[in-house]
């Protein structure tokens, strides 16, 4: 695990985002450690899209019509009624 001094990760954040993909930063503030830097695995991420499909498939598709007309009637009309 890398340890940096806040000052350094801010100017260098670039190079630290990079370097964490391979290793942990540790950023410490006057000596302390304040946040750590960390990769998400790959498995962290089929996870994550994995759960994101599922409530994709489980929202309810929008069945109904939309008249665009009428959307911008509506929302003209409210900002008619603002002015």
């Amino acid at each position: 695990m890398i340890q940096v001094s806040a000052t350094e990760f801010k100017n260098n954040v670039g190079e630290y985002i990079k370097l964490s993909e391979k290793e942990d930063i540790l950023i410490l503030r006057k000596g302390k450690a304040v946040a750590k830097l960390t990769s998400v695995s790959k498995n962290e991420k089929e996870i994550a899209y994995s759960r994101l499909l599922d409530m994709i498939k489980q929202s309810e598709p929008v069945t109904e019509d939309i008249d665009l007309d009428v959307m911008r009637k509506e929302r003209l009309n409210k900002y008619d009624s603002i002015t």
